[in-house]
């Protein structure tokens, strides 16, 4: 028996940036496969993938191709190539999760094994020593002396910008630039490594739309596009749900509704998850995208919108399947139905825009309201609200900043009201309240008071028994939002599932609740993990910090779920990502039984059970606000909880927009764990 295998570290990651410039890097290409750590020694070999799970079983052609004489730790990647010898991430996923694939998939789906770092030796570590000298001893082993497993070279005498374009040229994903003099840190998302990934531009036609979260028509989800074959039909390119603004969404919707037919205009059966909640259009309006690859199946991945094309014809509009990227042949069995639809009359001109009632305010009316002098009736958004005790202090200052005053709070909601609203737009709203300032006791608000103006939108629950809240505020316009704040309502806290049907979840929420002991920097390494779980999921989902000391991760779920899918979903991912820092973690209900240690708080996920609403203030001095960030943020080193306040937020919205809006309405499944 030879010596025993070396224990898996967590892979080092990189972050996402233009090439770096200078002296000092070596550039790999970027593969499209899944991450491996390969422990080898002898004859024995196990791969662990990228989030732990031992996926040695799956891979039985790359475990024979691999041997070693000493104990070796390598770092690299699982690729499936397309009959044009493009990795094809699409092809790969049909292996990904099969732990005894059968020779027929072997031989249909090949894989091959790239490696790029040397981890271990033997009983030698070499995560201290530089990339070049482990990329040397990489080279020597020899392992590459197979059809199968491979050392692709680093460029060091060429540009990342050089590099770039030559991975554009062989149609691969991108590159990775990796500081030459750097150790290898394991789990780390590191800038000594960053990753440049290529995008592609393609013309799209607009063939529907999927609801978005919120009021029926102020938003969409994302778009369901397509592009013309060689034989002219309209294949189903996917949908892109990212790169928009809410102007955008705003302005295309009023584009997209007077163009509204029954069915599909796509010359194929659109997948079930697209086309259950679909919003049909006549194919009359062309945008482009940035994408990264186009899979196996005809599908742009990793779709970004950029924009409508008013100046193309959208039967001009054609995509040239690779080989080895097409859909399945169709037969045009709507041929005469859909060339009379493209021959109606186009659609009339753009409706005139009228004040919204999500709009923020305007700058006169932001004028209005400071002119007011203490109190009086102030029109906003087409509503009069009367306003009170205008000048109360609500929240004390921090920082040697002067405290935070009732119409702080009011300009703020007017303010950010179009990016709160789709958070709370159609849903039943609780709302924390603290009318003599966050330094006294608040209380929690349900019912609606019968002094609410009539125009507040209410719904009345048909479950609520004697005793239990009957009637409760739906906050659906800038008017309504300055209400809540005029009555001192600091935290907005809406059901995560929408009207009419409050039993269906319309997100999964993950909440990190830090606990005594724990540090923000631990919060962070449990946000890191589940972004790692979830990107190996391939699950869409964004952070957002609480404005106090913790994290949560809200992740978009299609129609049909329960609470009680949700939850034990949640539950899983938050206990495989507890087990890998059980130092962190309590599991404990009582909050006296924790240790002081951080609980990931799965039980959120009921009907009536909220957290905080994106933007809202948190009660606490300075007025800090709960913020959604990037995932990329995770690793900015001035990142805090409570990082921004009712007075900064509006600049970094203005600056860098809200990262969770395009998550809003996506009809994501959920992959089972």
């Amino acid at each position: 028996m030879g010596e025993p295998l070396p224990e898996p570290v967590r892979p080092m990651l990189a972050v996402a940036g233009p090439p770096p410039v200078g002296e000092g890097w070596a550039f790999e290409f970027k593969w499209d496969g899944v991450r491996a750590v390969v422990a080898v020694s002898g004859d024995a070999v196990r791969f662990t993938s990228r989030n732990g799970n031992d996926v040695t079983a799956g891979y039985p052609e790359l475990v024979a191709s691999l041997r070693s004489d000493r104990p070796l730790l390598l770092d690299g990647e699982i690729v499936a190539a397309d009959a044009a010898g493009r990795p094809d991430f699409g092809l790969l996923q049909q292996r990904m999760h099969v732990r005894a694939p059968s020779e027929r998939l072997i031989a249909d789906v090949p894989v091959s094994l790239y490696l790029f770092d040397l981890l271990a030796e033997g009983e030698r570590s070499l995560l201290h020593e530089p990339y070049d000298a482990r990329r040397a001893r990489l080279a020597e082993l020899g392992l590459e002396d197979t059809p199968l497993v491979s050392v692709p070279p680093a460029s060091t005498d060429l540009t990342g910008t050089q590099l770039l374009e030559i991975a554009r040229g062989h149609g691969l994903e991108g590159i990775v630039a990796k500081r030459r003099n750097a150790p290898y840190e394991p789990g780390r998302r590191s800038p000594v490594w960053t990753k440049t990934a290529l995008l592609t531009t393609q013309e799209v036609v607009l063939g529907g739309w999927s609801p978005g979260e919120g009021r029926r028509t102020s938003t969409l989800g994302s778009l369901l596009i397509g592009a013309r074959d060689d034989e002219g039909l309209l294949r189903f390119l996917g949908h892109v749900g990212t790169g928009f603004t809410e102007e955008m969404l705003h302005a295309l919707l009023e584009r997209l509704e007077p163009l509204r037919r029954k069915d599909s205009p796509f010359d194929e059966t659109v997948p079930r998850e697209h086309a259950r909640r679909a919003r049909w259009v006549e194919p009359r309006l062309v945008g482009e995208v940035e994408y990264r690859t186009l899979t196996h199946d005809g599908r742009l991945r990793h779709a970004v919108w950029r924009g409508l094309r008013p100046d193309r014809d959208p039967e001009e509009i054609r995509i040239a399947f690779p080989p080895g990227a097409a859909p399945p042949p169709v037969t045009r069995t709507r041929a005469g139905a859909a060339a009379e639809a493209r021959a109606r009359t186009p659609p009339s001109a753009e409706p005139e825009r009228s004040g919204r009632a999500d709009r923020a305010a305007t700058d006169d009316e932001l004028a209005a309201l400071d002119a007011l002098d203490g109190k009086g009736s102030w029109r906003i958004a087409g509503r009069d609200v009367a306003l009170t005790n205008l000048d109360k202090v609500l929240f004390p200052g921090r920082d040697g900043e002067p405290p935070v005053t009732k119409r702080e709070l009011i300009r703020y909601q007017a303010v950010v009201a179009p990016y709160a609203l789709p958070y709370l737009a159609d849903r039943p709203v609780n709302l924390h309240r603290f009318p003599d300032g966050v330094d006294r006791p608040g209380f929690w608000q349900k019912e609606v008071p019968d002094h609410a103006p009539e125009w507040l939108r209410r719904w009345r629950n048909p479950d609520a028994r004697p005793g239990e809240s009957q009637v409760y505020a739906v906050v659906d316009s800038t008017a309504a939002l300055v209400w809540t704040a005029n009555h001192g309502a600091v935290e907005l806290h809406p059901w995560t599932s929408a009207l009419p049907d409050v039993r269906q979840p319309t997100w999964a929420l993950i909440d990190i609740d830090p606990g005594p002991r724990n540090r923000f920097d631990d919060v962070l390494v449990l946000a890191r993990l589940f972004r790692t779980a979830l990107e190996h999921l391939d699950v869409d989902a964004a952070p957002k910090v609480t404005g106090q000391r913790g994290i949560q991760i809200w992740v978009p779920v299609e129609p049909g779920y329960t609470f009680a899918d949700t939850r034990g979903w949640v539950e899983k991912l938050s206990r495989a990502v507890g087990r890998i820092v059980p130092e962190l973690v309590s599991w404990e209900w009582y909050t006296d039984r924790r240790q002081g240690l951080a609980r990931l708080d799965y039980t959120q996920n009921a009907i009536n059970k909220t957290l905080v609403a994106p933007f809202s203030p948190r009660p606490r001095p300075g007025a800090p606000v709960s913020m959604p960030i990037t995932w990329a943020e995770l690793d900015d080193p001035d990142l805090r909880p409570d990082r921004w306040t009712l007075r900064t937020a509006p600049a970094r919205l203005r600056d860098a927009g809200d990262p969770l809006a395009p998550l809003r309405g996506r009809p994501q499944r959920l992959p089972p764990l």
